[in-house]
């Protein structure tokens, strides 16, 4: 059994962190966000969905605090159109903006932060989440500076919070970026600076996995918390004290296995206000950190228990196309998310949480978890957000546990897998290790160790993502010049040169061959152009 503290992100990310997702800003739940405008308070129509609108239905503006702006840098927004604002000046259009500038202005909108935030602790993180996009490449007129803008914000991130006091813990950052180009690029960036050497080997196989695509991802409730969503034990008690029986109350169900008393549950209501009970439950428009980290990575397969809609969210926003949902659902597009589904879904259906349920699962839904089992035969399995208790999942493993074992007629067939609990479970533990490497994050299953314990997970899925991103998509693009080493530079310009006597001969000749489209794809992507 392994211990995820030893991770470097997750052992030297105490005071906060910089958590790097794609996607869109609006799409993730956070604590506060940061808004770009300029000093006239001028916002732009992509941040519509953050700050709302005016009379007119036309994006809010923020001419009412522009002295603020123009003087502090920041202002503080409260809670707009139900999201805590923090208005930042990236500088606008105007000619005198400059990297420095803007990484100063950062610095005084993360002071701001920290004085805002220190008496509203998070509901469901152990500290708050601060989101925020790529500032100040757009219509910050510090495009042609992409790289200089991205080296200077990671710098000021990571320099305030080294910079706290030993012991305080005020605040977390999401950089979300949009671009795939930005994404990569960032993430480039912080391989250089940061530690990404796996320190043992089976961090060594998770990032070789990932990095070779054929990775699958597993995740439970634990994935949903952060986005106030009830664990197990907590959804039947919160459906228990909806639903109404004179005979009975949630209390009587204590006693009972939980899945026992979703059976009661259900037969206590209607089977649609029973699943309208559900929705309103679960329902959210919004995907939870580990959603976005998770789609990050770019799985081939996402498979969960959840019956919540947080991962296609977060996958959609990365790609703008919808997620495939499996097994209702057939891939219609090459980017398209896939998700299994093993329980069910909130709109799509065939929900399992009772007794028959899970028996019809067993003798009609076979097909599902074969798909698990696939994955852990030629692959590897992902584990996280989920205690592996389900039986699914249970029945899954130990089949293919035992069918591997007589396969390699008892010599040590290997591991299928990692799987990260949240909680310090040794008997767990030793079951799993049989064909996983189990690492554990938490120290009890109190709830401040639990939600610390979760952070610790999102810190190791960041670090897996920054380690296993291989875009190369910004290489020949001149705005991330700065980013790359003197030797890469001198790869990118032969690479450059290449491209450019490879379009004009192109163009002359008028070739289009299929060699002719095969190197015109290679070069795509290293970007430029």
């Amino acid at each position: 059994m392994h211990d995820l503290k030893e991770v470097p992100n997750v052992r030297t990310g105490a005071k906060g962190a910089v958590f790097v997702v794609r996607g869109r800003l609006e799409a993730i739940e956070a604590d506060a966000y940061i808004v770009p405008t300029d000093s006239a308070g001028h916002v732009e129509p992509t941040w519509i969905n953050i700050i709302g609108t005016d009379d007119l239905g036309r994006v809010r503006q923020l001419s009412d605090v522009a002295s603020g702006l123009d003087a502090d840098g920041a202002v503080w927004l409260g809670v707009v159109a139900d999201r805590p604002l923090v208005a930042l000046n990236v500088g606008g259009g105007s000619r005198m903006n400059t990297v420095a500038g803007l990484t100063e202005r950062l610095s005084l909108v993360l002071a701001l932060l920290e004085r805002e935030l220190a008496g509203r602790p998070s509901t469901h993180r152990s500290r708050p989440l601060v989101a925020m996009p790529l500032i100040g490449v757009d219509k910050g007129a510090l495009g042609a500076e992409t790289g200089d803008v991205i080296k200077s914000l990671l710098e000021c991130l990571n320099q305030h919070f080294e910079g706290r006091p030993e012991g305080t813990r005020a605040f977390d950052v999401a950089l979300v970026c949009f671009k795939g180009s930005d994404y990569a690029a960032v993430q480039h960036a912080r391989r250089r600076d940061l530690s990404v050497d796996p320190p043992n080997e089976w961090l060594s196989t998770v990032v070789h996995h990932a990095q070779a695509g054929d990775m699958a991802v597993v995740f439970g409730a634990g994935a949903s918390a952060s986005l106030g969503l009830p664990l197990w034990p907590e959804l039947l008690t919160e459906l228990g004290d909806l639903i109404v029986d004179k005979d009975l109350t949630s209390a009587d169900l204590d006693s009972l296995d939980p899945i026992d008393a979703a059976t009661i549950l259900i037969d206590c209501s209607s089977e649609d206000a029973f699943k309208a009970l559900l929705k309103s439950i679960l329902g959210r428009d919004r995907h939870a950190l580990t959603h976005g980290l998770i789609a990050s990575l770019r799985p081939p397969l996402a498979i969960t228990t959840n019956y919540d809609q947080g991962y296609e969210i977060a996958a959609q926003a990365i790609t703008d196309v919808p997620a495939t949902v499996l097994p209702w659902q057939r891939p219609v597009a090459s980017d398209s998310a896939r998700v299994l589904k093993l329980h069910g879904d909130l709109d799509l259906g065939q929900i399992v949480l009772s007794r028959d349920q899970f028996v019809a699962m067993g003798a009609f839904r076979r097909p599902l978890a074969g798909i698990l089992q696939e994955r852990m035969l030629i692959g590897h399995v992902l584990a996280v957000g989920t205690s592996m208790s389900d039986s699914t999942l249970i029945h899954a493993v130990e089949e293919v546990r035992a069918l591997v074992r007589v396969a390699s007629k008892n010599d040590d067939p290997g591991k299928r897998g990692t799987v990260v609990l949240t909680t310090p479970d040794p008997a767990r533990a030793h079951l799993l290790s049989g064909t996983f490497d189990v690492a554990v994050a938490g120290q009890s299953s109190e709830r401040p160790a639990l939600l610390e314990a979760a952070r610790d997970v999102d810190l190791f899925l960041d670090w897996l993502g920054m380690c296993a991103s291989s875009d190369l998509s910004f290489i020949l693009d001149a705005r991330y010049r700065p980013l790359l080493s003197e030797s890469d530079q001198g790869v990118a310009d032969l690479l450059q040169d290449f491209k450019s006597r490879y379009v004009g001969r192109k163009v002359e000749a008028g070739a289009d061959t299929e060699l002719d489209r095969a190197v015109g794809r290679f070069l795509e992507g290293f970007g430029g152009g």
